[in-house]
């Protein structure tokens, strides 16, 4: 179920051509880091403006600003987002 919902996201977010996104990078109980991707989009189909969790991902532990990039950048790429947008 996860996936066909970030599926649907994915397909909302290429419909709507522009979009922002905010990174959060923190360190949970277990000392594990992870990165959290907030963006936001117009619904085309509601004609409404969203915003959604894009991705949860737990990063090395070193978390240089180059490590987050490197993650965030291979999720966009995966997904068939382009940065332009």
């Amino acid at each position: 179920m996860a996936e066909d919902t970030e599926t649907q996201l994915i397909e909302k977010i290429k419909k709507s051509k522009l979009f922002a996104s905010q990174v959060d990078e923190c360190t949970d109980i277990q000392n594990n880091s992870i990165l959290l991707t907030y963006v936001q989009y117009i619904d085309h189909d509601e004609s409404d403006m969203k915003g959604d969790i894009l991705s949860v991902s737990e990063l090395p532990m070193h978390t240089a600003s180059s490590e987050i990039f490197k993650a965030l950048n291979g999720f966009i790429e995966e997904r068939g987002l382009e940065w332009k947008n």
